[in-house]
């Protein structure tokens, strides 16, 4: 399962309160039964001690383009930076209402020229940080509706995804964008959109139509992998900086049913989740889908080569292709079983590593790398 960023909670609470492109090349894809080994080389997290290395809550992870890590730590108010290594540099920003500082964090983004970008619409809108951690001011100003699950881009841009609700006749009408954005309130590149009716008494259609519709990623040339989750279709669009589809991915994919424990450990952690993060006006009830997501993250290398991880498998699996769409490999995370259900990835041109939403003891970063070695599997 994917949970998206703790932005979550506050679409929930904006809810309550308130073309002509080319045609892409389309890749239809077959199940490759061979896997090579991702291994985890190293963590970056402790229960106790050093605070620098203790996590209140991760809610973004990312690389910069300097290949150093950048992990938002909503509970501390901050963006902590460590080597690619693991080791402590620096903190950005931190917990206040003066310049530069935060109390709530709703997303982050490392942006293609290595500045960072928080957004925190309690304190105004998106803030940008230097590398240094020196405070730019703000890049656009958002005091509800603002951008969210925001990912890094090429050149001063990101990714993002927005929920705006009107009341139009007397009924809600929530519109929904995925678009490029460029320190600017509007983004000046739509890759989706979409508009429905809203029942505010629907918590788990509002999530499904939005903040559990699609899983994106942009890699450093401006290139966007977009894929709508779905219990049946296994499709990956990839558009350039512009908005061009440039790439479809297709594949067959079976059709599976989770278990009663999968939904009702699904349905517990979720709504409790957002009991504790303070939703209010609305009832907490949400009803897992019944079936698992075939896609449930996205990447790519510095190879170029796409990474879709597939949500059909609790065990970390990744389908890999060239940058035409061809099937390359599979690869799996060695050793961790479905202990990695609430895993979330970031693959890059820096690596491989992932923190879990759900943590049993505390929170954590696991780096990982590609071995050589070859792992024995059954065909899906």
């Amino acid at each position: 399962m994917k949970i998206l960023s703790i932005a979550l909670a506050f679409a929930v609470a904006i809810v309550i309160g308130c073309g002509g492109k080319p045609s892409p090349a389309f890749v239809e894809t077959e199940q490759t039964e061979e896997r090579i080994s991702i291994n985890i080389i190293d963590s970056i997290g402790v229960e106790i001690g050093d605070s620098n290395y203790v996590f209140a809550s991760i809610d973004a992870l990312a690389h910069g383009p300097d290949g150093n890590i950048y992990v938002l730590d909503r509970g501390a108010c901050c963006v902590k930076v460590y080597s690619p290594r693991g080791e402590f540099i620096r903190r950005i920003s931190r917990k206040g209402s003066g310049p530069g500082e935060i109390t709530a964090a709703f997303g982050m983004a490392v942006l293609g020229d290595g500045r960072v970008s928080i957004c925190a619409p309690m304190q105004g809108g998106i803030h940008n940080f230097l590398p240094d951690g020196e405070w730019e001011g703000l890049s656009a100003e958002f005091t509800n509706n603002p951008p969210m699950n925001m990912t890094g881009a090429d050149s001063n841009a990101y990714i993002a995804l927005k929920l705006t609700v009107d009341l139009v006749d007397g009924e809600l009408i929530s519109e929904f964008l995925i678009g490029r954005y460029e320190e600017d309130n509007e983004p000046s590149v739509y890759y989706y959109e979409t508009e429905f009716q809203l029942d505010p008494t629907d918590l788990t259609g509002l999530l499904n139509e939005t903040l559990f519709s699609h899983e994106f990623f942009a890699d450093r040339s401006g290139n966007v992998y977009l894929s709508q989750y779905s219990t049946e279709d296994y499709i990956v669009n990839v558009f350039d900086r512009d908005g061009n589809q440039i790439l479809q991915i297709e594949k067959d994919v079976p059709h599976v049913e989770k278990s009663p424990e999968e939904i009702q450990e699904e349905k517990a952690w979720m709504e409790s989740w957002l009991r504790n993060l303070g939703a209010q006006g609305v009832v907490i009830e949400y009803n897992p889908e019944p079936y698992r997501w075939t896609i449930s993250d996205i990447g790519c290398d510095g190879h170029g080569r796409i990474w879709v991880r597939r949500g059909t498998e609790l065990v970390p699996v990744f389908d890999v292709y060239d940058a035409q769409g061809n099937s390359l490999f599979a690869a799996e995370v060695k050793g961790i079983g479905d202990d990695a259900q609430f895993w979330n990835f970031v693959i890059d041109e820096y690596g491989i590593m992932a923190y879990s939403i759900n943590p049993d003891y505390y929170s954590k970063i696991w780096l990982m790398e590609i071995s050589e070695e070859k792992v024995e599997s059954e065909q899906m």
